[in-house]
């Protein structure tokens, strides 16, 4: 099953997405301006454009259509 989570901790935070099979997690530590990712871009991943710019843009509508197939 295709899934998006985001885990939030005192020291930052990780997002986590099953897609077709694959786990990709993206993480993010806390810093003194706000946070800092420390793993590449959602961009820099094989996944649809569509899927990019809904996680990039947080539209939760937009992530649960794409991991739907819709």
């Amino acid at each position: 099953m295709n899934s998006f989570t985001v885990t939030i901790t005192p020291g930052g935070f990780t997002e986590s997405l099953v897609y077709n099979g694959a786990v990709i997690i993206k993480r993010y530590e806390r810093d003194e301006t706000g946070w800092t990712g420390v793993d590449l871009a959602w961009d820099c991943e094989d996944l649809p454009a569509e899927l990019i710019d809904a996680l990039e843009e947080r539209d939760e509508i937009a992530i649960m259509d794409v991991l739907s197939g819709r």
